[in-house]
């Protein structure tokens, strides 16, 4: 025979939860440090294959700025601004 279990709710009981949305302090670490060498990565490799394409210099540095910069503001968007 089958227990009987309710279904759970998405509303949670406690009115101020630790943590919004259910996240771990730990791990909005680790992904907001992810994304700058992440920014960097990508775009460095696409400024590295625009140089070869286009047999030109300077565009990885381009690139890494650019992945860099972008990095960093995605990190201001998701856990900079209050």
């Amino acid at each position: 025979m089958a227990p009987d279990v309710s279904p759970q709710s998405s509303h949670s009981t406690d009115p101020e939860p630790s943590h919004p949305a259910g996240r771990n302090g730990s791990a909005d670490a680790w992904s907001a440090f992810s994304l700058i060498p992440a920014g960097v990565l990508v775009w460095g490799v696409v400024g590295w294959l625009l140089d070869t394409w286009l047999e030109t210099r300077g565009l990885v540095v381009v690139g890494l700025l650019v992945g860099a910069v972008g990095g960093s503001y995605l990190v201001w968007l998701r856990y900079g601004r209050s």
